[in-house]
């Protein structure tokens, strides 16, 4: 079942599938797309449902995978995705899927971003935000070493977190890094292994399009940016 939301000529539906196997408890929820007015879309979106799809049955492959070892009297493992629509216009998606597994108090999770372009048929990469004499790598590093400042000077024991062990210098961004963006903020996702062994969860940098303004590319500015708060 799905229940469709959408805005213009693509439609985001939602699919759920929940089952069990073996120890292994499963709640998959992940987008499907539609559209019913345009060949070009319509190819577009099978491909993109194609590629959603697949992502799905690696991770329940994972899953199976890594738990097949484990006694069916060892504590009940839940695996799940879900997914949130970041933007969505006329000919622009970005989408967010959330991929996790639960064990105990152990948490696995990390994210996908699909982002495309129906007009020009293609899917967005980090580097078509920015133009391109712009070294965006060092540019995105820098906002997220500030965050990372920020978040350690708010919590009164951050090696409690293992905080203190993010290194800035080893997490690496290039054109082919995972994000997704809304109409106000780039969103950068970092799994547990990226950062430090002691973080478990999932982190998201959010850097406010209004702080990277003089660095976006006019296909950004004219396509992604509803409004700039300054």
């Amino acid at each position: 079942m799905y229940k469709k939301r959408g805005v213009g000529m693509i439609v985001i539906g939602r699919e759920f599938l929940s089952y069990d196997k073996d120890n292994i408890k499963y709640y998959i929820n992940f987008p499907k797309l539609y559209n019913d007015n345009d060949f070009i879309k319509d190819e577009m979106t099978e491909l993109i449902n194609e590629i959603i799809f697949e992502d799905i049955v690696i991770f329940l492959e994972i899953v199976e995978d890594s738990n097949s070892n484990i006694d069916e009297n060892n504590i009940m493992i839940n695996s799940l995705t879900e997914f949130e629509v970041g933007f969505q216009s006329e000919d622009i998606v970005s989408i967010a899927i959330e991929y996790t597994q639960l064990s105990g108090f152990l948490d696995i999770s990390y994210l996908k971003g699909y982002n495309y372009d129906f007009s020009l048929k293609k899917e967005i990469k980090l580097k078509d935000l920015f133009k391109k004499e712009v070294e965006f790598e060092e540019i995105l590093k820098n906002y997220i070493s500030e965050q990372i400042v920020k978040i350690i000077r708010e919590i009164t024991n951050p090696k409690e977190y293992g905080l203190d062990e993010i290194i800035v210098d080893n997490i690496y961004i290039d054109e082919n890094s995972i994000f997704y963006f809304d109409s106000k903020y780039l969103i950068l996702p970092f799994s547990s292994c990226e950062l430090s062994q002691n973080i478990m969860n999932l982190v998201e940098f959010k850097i406010p399009f209004n702080r990277i303004y003089s660095y976006l590319s006019e296909y950004a500015m004219k396509n992604l940016i509803k409004s700039i708060i300054f």
